[in-house]
């Protein structure tokens, strides 16, 4: 895909894209059936074809989006951006104090911070899971060390599943910086919690509800959709933990859940999980 995001026009790449992801779709089946049951959970009205074509439509987006990211890293193609929210997305630029920010595997979290970053003008950092294999992970290293001269007011923290990060992370809160955490998806080694809400049961990492146990900070819901070929959307909402109120973990996921819940029900194509982590139970 690097080679043809550079000579062939987006319109002949879209298509292509598509193509591909009908194939890896196909030959996917863990993560194929993984993403339908998801979405069954999601949308119980839908039939075995429906879902069939619904998991489809998600494959082809994730390519999409990676597409746009190579647009972006390697051919300095600029990204179009639409938000809602910029009172919000103000707030938290003017404040003083540190802030959660809690995100989702949607749009692009790569080029989704990238931006944040460089229109938030104070130093963001983010979290990331590692790569499953060197190979992948040594790529992605390359990919961000380039993107840090882009944008140096990133910061990128591996989650290595050791207490250091959590207490590196809690430091950096204290000093008044912004933690960037994705809040929906468990894989590997990270300690899952359930939640409830709307007659699913969500399985959520436990992490990002620790940190805002912890810390008392502020949390913030941001969202990413794709709208188009290099076109994308944020979407900044309030609070759903404000600044001081002392929660417990669960009473934070309780939170966090109707505001995860409502992102997917209007933007099930674009939530990136390839784990069976919801499951109806009304």
């Amino acid at each position: 895909m690097i080679n043809i995001s550079g000579w062939l026009p987006a319109w002949c790449c879209v298509p292509i894209t598509w193509l591909v992801a009908g194939v890896i779709h196909q030959l996917a089946g863990v993560q194929r059936r993984a993403i339908q049951a998801n979405l069954k959970a999601l949308r119980p009205q839908r039939g075995a074809l429906g879902l069939w074509w619904d998991g489809w439509q998600v494959f082809a987006q994730f390519g999409l989006t990676y597409l746009d990211r190579l647009w972006s890293l390697h051919h300095q193609r600029e990204i179009e951006w639409t938000i809602t929210g910029q009172d919000i997305f103000d707030q938290m630029k003017e404040a003083k104090g540190g802030a959660l920010v809690f995100t989702v595997h949607s749009g692009n979290y790569d080029i989704g911070a990238g931006m944040f970053a460089r229109k938030f003008g104070r130093v963001v950092h983010i979290v990331r899971a590692p790569e499953q294999c060197e190979d992948l992970q040594a790529l992605r290293t390359a990919e961000l060390q380039r993107e840090a001269q882009r944008y140096p007011n990133l910061r990128v923290h591996y989650n290595d599943h050791s207490n250091i990060l959590g207490l590196e992370l809690c430091r950096i809160l204290q000093k008044g910086e912004v933690v960037a955490v994705q809040g929906d998806r468990v894989m590997l080694a990270v300690a899952p919690t359930q939640v409830q809400h709307g007659g699913i049961q969500f399985t959520i990492p436990l992490g990002p509800l620790m940190l805002a146990d912890l810390t008392h900070m502020p949390c913030y819901p941001i969202f990413l959709t794709r709208q188009g070929v290099l076109r994308y959307h944020a979407e900044f909402g309030q609070p759903f933990v404000t600044a001081g109120e002392k929660l417990k973990a669960a009473e934070v996921a309780d939170r966090w859940a109707p505001v995860l819940h409502e992102f997917l029900n209007q933007h099930w194509d674009q939530w990136f999980v390839f784990e069976p982590l919801l499951q109806r139970i009304a």
